[in-house]
């Protein structure tokens, strides 16, 4: 049954709780030197801490949307934010190391479930016509978060440090649970859906329209997140650079979802990859000016945004929509674990002319494999 009418409301409220799933994130990539000096005997565990929530969606990506389909999306949001917004109040205590780590695994199932729910009930409460603004607007819930806890982070860190950083997230998820809560369709979802670990994975990776939106979305994470780490480095940008690109890819993110409404979002996502490509050959070629980085990240950012459109594009049910969002969480997190360390080698390698051309193939694969996807779909 088609919607009648956009509830924004509603997207603004579920915009707020993707927020707080990508501060999961962003509360120790960002507090890093912080979470070091409060675990000074912690050596290589303390990055990994990091990583763990990543970990946990590689491993368990693909079925959380089977997972959320049964349970129902309502109680999987609220539900996941409580049990978020808990295991932060309690990282607040600074507990011990393997405590931590251990919080942080099932910080990781919140995480997931929050981030397969949320777009699957954007795009059943979205009309034809907004529904990939809509999820434009969801694909640039990460960016916002980082740009938005980089900016508050020093303020916080210097009137509590640590311990108020995550009580001020835990205590901001348990708010968002209970505010979100009555606005949410409580029909959404729940029922008799099996779930089968190995099943669910035949089904994502078998099923071309359930595998066409992590399809371009997995080399995007490799870049994305790779380039924010090395780029910065090897050519010695200022804070204000640094500053800037998540910021233009914002901007490039919202700007994709008002494309989607005209373009079909496989060929937006080839088409982001084309001008991805084009854009890293001008960076290569005018190496070091600053400029053709700004435009990079612009063209770059068309493709999540194009790639979470294609979720209800191809997938009209909500189980094969919550499905569909599992295997782009799943192969996101692919890319994110796998970005960084494979382009700080090649940058140690061969310098940044390898690093280039690197994505240059990469954005070949993501061509390829978007479009031969959609040529079996249609």
């Amino acid at each position: 049954m088609s919607v009648v009418r956009t509830n924004w409301l509603l997207v603004f409220m579920l915009l707020l709780a993707g927020l707080f799933a990508a501060a999961q994130f962003g509360k120790l990539t960002l507090t890093l030197e912080p979470l070091r000096a409060a675990y000074p005997k912690g050596g290589g565990l303390v990055p990994v801490l990091v990583s763990i929530v990543g970990m946990v969606g590689i491993a368990l990506g693909a079925v959380a949307g089977a997972v959320v389909a049964r349970i129902g999306v309502a109680r999987a949001i609220t539900g996941a934010l409580v049990m978020g917004g808990a295991l932060s109040l309690m990282q607040a205590f600074l507990p011990p190391i393997g405590v931590f780590a251990a919080l942080r695994v099932v910080e990781g199932l919140a995480h997931l479930a929050i981030v397969v729910a949320t777009p699957t009930l954007l795009a059943g409460i979205s009309t034809d016509a907004d529904r990939p603004v809509v999820m434009g607007i969801w694909a640039a819930f990460f960016g916002i978060a980082m740009a938005i806890m980089a900016a508050g982070l020093p303020t916080i860190l210097a009137a509590g440090g640590l311990p108020l950083v995550f009580a001020l997230h835990g205590g901001g998820m348990v708010v968002m649970a209970a505010l979100l809560y009555p606005l949410l369709p409580k029909a959404q979802g729940g029922g008799a859906v099996a779930v089968s670990y190995l099943a669910e994975h035949r089904a994502i990776y078998t099923t071309p329209r359930l595998l066409i939106p992590g399809a371009g979305f997995v080399w995007y994470t490799i870049l994305y997140i790779a380039l924010l780490a090395v780029l910065p480095i090897a050519l010695r940008l200022p804070v204000w650079a640094v500053t800037a690109l998540p910021l233009i890819s914002i901007v490039g993110t919202l700007w994709g979802g008002f494309l989607a409404k005209r373009i079909a979002p496989d060929r937006l996502v080839a088409a982001g990859f084309v001008l991805t490509a084009l854009a890293t050959g001008l960076a290569w070629a005018l190496t070091p000016a600053i400029w053709p980085l700004f435009i990079l990240f612009f063209v770059m950012a068309l493709i999540p945004a194009a790639s979470f459109a294609s979720i209800p594009h191809f997938n009209a049910t909500l189980p094969d929509r919550a499905r569909a969002t599992g295997g782009i969480a799943q192969l996101g997190n692919v890319g994110t674990t796998l970005g960084t360390p494979l382009f700080v080698l090649a940058f140690d390698g061969g310098g940044l002319g390898l690093v280039y051309a690197i994505m240059l193939a990469f954005c070949a694969i993501g061509v390829l494999s978007t479009r031969a996807l959609a040529g079996r779909i249609k």
